[in-house]
C-alpha cells in the first residue's frame, strides 16, 4: 500500500504536468510567420488548410495585415459564405473562364464580340494583374490602350462594358470585393447622328429599286423597319400572303467562330407578326415567281439567296448598300439607316411614338424616344401648328 508521502507526491505533481503542457492548434487557425530572406523578405505571410485538405496562403506586408486577412478566411468559413480569393488568380484565367461560361447564355454573336474584347484588349492590357488587386487605375489603364489600338470611344465603352460584366460575375462569387469598373468612368461617346431618307429620297429610292436584282430585301426592310439579320433571316414560311403578314422569328448573323448563323430572337417580344403593307406584299410576290425561274422555293427556304441559293453574307449587304446609292444617284447613306427611314416616315405621317416603338420592337419606349425624339418633336409642332390654323379659321 502506498505511503501518505507517494500519494502527496504524486496529487502534486499532476497540476504541474497539466500547466506546462501546450494548448494544440485547431485545424484551419492557420500558422503566421515573417519572411526571413528571399525578394519578399520582412514581409508576412499565413498559411490555412481548407476543409478538402488544400493549402491557402496569405501574404501581407504588415503582422497585422495578415492576422486581418486570417480572421476574414475564418469568418467566411464559419459562416458558410464564399472564402477570400486565392491571390493567384491572374485576371487573364479569370477572364477567360467566365468567358466559357458565357456561351450558352448569350447570342453567338454577342459573345464573338465579348471574346474579341477579352482577347485583344482586356487580356492584353490586366491580364497578368491578380483579380484580387485590381484599382480603378487600372481599369484607366485599359481604357487609355485601347484607345492607343484605334477603338473608338463607342468601342472603349464596349470593352469597359465585358469587364464590368465579368468582375459582376467574380463580386457575386465572392472571388473580389467590389467591381472596380464601375468605380472608373469610361470615356463618353457622341451620339451617333441619324440622317435618313427623307419621303423625297425615300419615294426615289423606291422608284430606283424597280426591276434590281435587291429590290425585294431594300424595299421589304424600308416598308418593315427591319433590322439587318431580321429581314435576312426571313424564311418564306414566315410570309403568309393571305393575311397579309411577315413573322420575325430571329437574325441571320455572321459569328467568328461558325460562319452564318440563325439565331432565335432575345425575348418574345422580339418575336413578332408584322402586318404589311400592300407594296412590300406584291415586291414579296415579284421576288417568289423570279425565284421560281431558277427553282421553285420550299417553306425552308431564305428567301434572300446568292446565285448558288445560299444566305446572303450580311456584311456583304452592308457594304454593297452604299454602292448602290451612289450607282443611282442616291445620298449615300447606310443599310441600317433603311430602318431608319421607316421609323422618321411613320412619324411624319403622325404614327405616335409608342407605336413607332412597338412596330421597330424596342425593349422600350425611351430607346424609340433617344432616337426619334427630335422627330417626333417636329411632328408635334406641325399638328399643334395644324391645330392652330383650323381655330383660326373656325373664329
Amino acid at each position: 500500500m502506498p505511503s501518505t508521502q507517494s500519494r502527496t507526491r504524486t496529487t502534486q505533481s499532476r497540476p504541474s504536468q497539466t500547466t506546462q503542457s501546450k494548448p494544440k492548434r485547431a485545424n484551419g487557425e492557420g500558422t503566421i510567420w515573417q519572411v526571413k530572406s528571399g525578394p519578399d523578405a520582412g514581409a508576412w505571410r499565413c498559411a490555412v488548410v481548407l476543409p478538402d485538405g488544400k493549402r491557402r496562403t496569405f501574404f501581407a506586408k504588415t503582422e497585422e495585415e495578415v492576422k486581418a486577412k486570417l480572421l476574414d478566411f475564418n469568418h467566411a468559413k464559419s459562416h458558410n459564405t464564399p472564402l477570400p480569393p486565392p491571390r493567384t488568380l491572374s485576371v487573364e484565367a479569370y477572364a477567360m473562364d467566365w468567358l466559357e461560361g458565357q456561351r450558352d447564355h448569350i447570342r453567338p454573336s454577342t459573345w464573338a464580340g465579348y471574346r474579341a474584347n477579352v482577347v485583344h484588349h482586356i487580356v492584353p492590357s490586366l491580364g497578368k494583374a491578380k483579380l484580387a488587386d485590381l484599382q480603378p487605375a487600372d481599369v484607366r489603364r485599359l481604357h487609355r490602350e485601347s484607345k492607343a489600338r484605334g477603338l473608338s470611344p463607342r468601342s472603349v465603352r464596349y470593352v469597359h462594358m465585358v469587364l464590368s460584366r465579368a468582375l459582376g460575375q467574380a463580386l457575386a462569387d465572392g472571388l473580389v470585393s467590389r467591381n472596380v469598373a464601375t468605380l472608373a468612368k469610361p470615356p463618353g461617346a457622341p451620339k451617333a447622328e441619324i440622317h435618313p431618307f427623307n419621303r423625297d429620297e425615300a419615294l426615289k429610292f423606291l422608284a430606283e429599286c424597280r426591276g434590281e436584282p435587291e429590290e425585294a430585301l431594300y424595299v421589304l426592310t424600308l416598308g418593315l423597319g427591319l433590322r439587318r439579320g431580321e429581314v435576312l433571316g426571313l424564311r418564306w414560311k414566315d410570309i403568309s400572303f393571305s393575311n397579309r403578314t411577315v413573322t420575325v422569328a430571329g437574325q441571320l448573323q455572321r459569328v467568328s467562330y461558325g460562319g452564318l448563323v440563325f439565331v432565335p430572337t432575345k425575348t418574345s417580344g422580339s418575336t413578332a407578326t408584322i402586318s404589311a403593307p400592300d407594296f412590300v406584299l406584291d415586291t414579296l410576290v415579284q421576288e417568289r415567281d423570279r425565284q421560281s425561274f431558277v427553282r421553285q422555293p420550299k417553306p425552308d427556304d431564305y428567301i434572300f439567296v446568292g446565285a448558288a441559293g445560299e444566305p446572303l453574307d450580311p456584311d456583304a449587304v452592308t457594304h454593297h448598300f452604299p454602292k448602290f446609292c451612289e450607282r443611282h444617284g442616291l445620298r449615300k447613306t447606310r443599310f441600317h439607316d433603311l430602318r431608319h427611314a421607316s421609323a422618321s416616315l411613320l412619324l411624319a405621317q403622325g404614327v405616335p411614338l409608342w407605336a413607332v416603338s412597338k412596330i421597330l420592337r424596342h425593349s422600350s419606349l425611351s430607346i424609340t424616344s433617344d432616337l426619334y425624339g427630335h422627330l417626333h418633336s417636329e411632328t408635334a409642332r406641325e399638328s399643334a401648328d395644324a391645330m392652330s390654323a383650323f381655330m383660326e379659321a373656325s373664329r
